[in-house]
């Protein structure tokens, strides 16, 4: 660990005299800390460009308004990653600061039970300032209590479920599978684009609290003025349910979309008013730290926990009784492009992301090229809260205060060079591995998703973003030295490369506290 102490002198001397036309010139101290989490929210499902050298890196038919506000009064990093390609262990891998590998795709498949003394965001803020507030609203999916994570306040044990709701319930789209299927025969319903049947329609209905959006966005505000009133400062997690399948939107948000001209990349209406819907609450959370006055004293970051998700297959809206109006075929089979496939996928269309943060002595309008992981939050907010950065061993990310402070640095430091993704146990093995330009794909097993597996790519992702050539027979001493060192990280941290028929862990721990959702 040591070079994270020699890290933590330089870095509190960039505190003392930030870079730049800043023109804060001390150290802020105990800055309020509010992080946005987004669901399925992929790296082109933004009205501003990811990459602001890629035109097709804008949605041309979303609109993000209050995103867009965000990263132009702060930092675009044009190379964020989620994790994990998959929300529940990008979720856990965000909050321990720690590969899936290490937890929810190990060999020990009740790594769960011993979690009450790992590192977590809020510990490690508070371990670096007692007197933080932390709470967490909407979206949970980790294999731990809130509680016992270290968050004052909370919604609980909550996942998916938490944004199905309906009126006074909760509405789950398979129970529509039938009826979707009969009414596209009864009615003749064309699939022009040959899109394939799901195992359940994309649902939509309205909603005046779509997805929750402004209950969580009401508790957050509600939860900073308190703080505020107490003089204390706080760490608030918004981790929103949208824009994750149903398609749940407000009516006049979805009949502005309905109505306006589809683009060429990005069509549905469904998803585009719930992405606004979403967006909007964003904007009321950007608002409420102006209006509070405490713009100097607060960094915001936001970041999609996955890749969005490649297609939306059957769309089905339900009216107001619950029954079924219509439904139709979606036209899109690549809605992340010019990223390859999405969510699930260890191509870049399954882990690149939105990727932003804003605050005080940082530069706005500027874009930060540099790899960037959600791993990276723990030290980061930590740091900011005033940790001296001395963490275990495990922690596998690294504070971007040096990059947010200095746009002439050109990397993270970590306890390791290379970034890596992985997933096993109860999913399909498979692993990605990054160093620098080059990014290495490894298929464990057979799949019939893809051809001539098991087996290995590697892709230049600068020259070859939507990683369509596979270079491994023209840099072999690549391939292999990505190989061995993914091989070796998976064996020392005891990762699983198999499959096993468990559930996932925060089902297993639910059953176990007796909890239900």
């Amino acid at each position: 660990m040591k070079k994270y102490k020699i890290l933590a002198v330089a870095l509190a001397v960039l505190f003392m005299y930030s870079c730049g036309t800043s023109t804060k010139k001390t150290r802020i101290e105990s800055p309020n800390i509010i992080f946005i989490l987004t669901d399925d929210q992929g790296w082109t499902h933004t009205s501003h460009r990811a990459d602001p050298n890629i035109p097709e890196s804008k949605s041309d038919f979303y609109e993000t308004p209050n995103i867009d506000r965000l990263a132009k009064t702060g930092i675009l990093f044009s190379q964020g990653y989620a994790p994990n390609p998959i929300c529940a262990p990008s979720r856990n891998s965000l909050m321990f600061g720690q590969n899936a590998a290490r937890h929810i795709y190990n060999k020990d498949s009740v790594w769960y039970r011993s979690t009450q003394d790992w590192l977590t965001i809020p510990k490690a803020i508070k371990n670096a300032n007692p007197n933080y507030r932390t709470a967490h609203f909407g979206k949970w999916h980790i294999a731990m209590l809130p509680e016992r994570a270290g968050f004052d306040i909370s919604d609980g044990m909550t996942s998916n479920a938490g944004g199905e709701i309906y009126g006074d319930g909760f509405l789950k789209a398979r129970e529509y599978t039938k009826a979707t299927k009969e009414y596209l025969v009864q009615n003749q319903i064309e699939n022009p684009t040959k899109m394939l049947e799901a195992g359940k329609p994309s649902a939509h209905w309205d909603d005046q609290n779509p997805k929750d959006i402004f209950g969580i966005t009401q508790r957050a505000t509600d939860f900073m003025k308190e703080s505020i009133k107490e003089g204390m400062p706080f760490y608030v997690q918004l981790s929103h349910y949208a824009a994750h399948l149903s398609l749940v939107s407000k009516k006049e948000t979805y009949d502005y979309f309905k109505n306006k001209e589809n683009g060429e990349r990005h069509t549905n209406p469904e998803f585009a008013a719930m992405l606004k819907d979403m967006d909007t609450g964003i904007g009321m959370i950007l608002d409420f730290v102006k209006e509070q006055g405490i713009e100097d004293n607060t960094y915001i970051f936001l970041m999609g926990d996955n890749g969005g998700r490649r297609r939306l297959n059957q769309i089905a809206v339900i009216d107001e009784n619950k029954q079924l109006k219509e439904a139709r075929y979606s036209l899109q089979h690549d809605r992340n492009l010019p990223l390859r496939d999405g969510k699930h996928s260890f191509y870049e269309g399954g882990l690149r992301v939105p990727f932003i943060a804003k605050g005080p002595n940082l530069k706005s309008n500027q874009v930060c090229e540099v790899p960037v992981t959600g791993l990276d939050f723990l030290p980061t907010f930590a740091q900011l809260a005033g940790s001296d950065l001395n963490f275990p061993d495990e922690i596998d990310g690294g504070s971007l205060i040096p990059l947010l402070l200095d746009n002439n640095q050109d990397r993270v430091e970590r306890n390791s060079e290379y970034l890596i993704f992985h997933q096993a146990s109860h999913r399909k093995p498979r692993s990605a591995i990054r160093k620098g330009d080059f990014k290495l794909v490894k298929y464990w097993g057979k799949e019939t998703k893809y051809e001539n597996t098991p087996k290995v790519e590697l892709f230049n992702i600068r020259e070859d973003l939507s990683e369509t050539n596979n270079i491994l027979n023209k840099y072999p001493e690549i391939a292999t030295e990505l190989e061995n060192e993914l091989k070796r990280f998976l064996a020392n941290v005891n990762a699983e490369t198999g499959v096993r028929d468990i559930k996932g862990p925060q089902d297993r721990l639910m059953k176990e506290e007796g909890l239900k959702e």
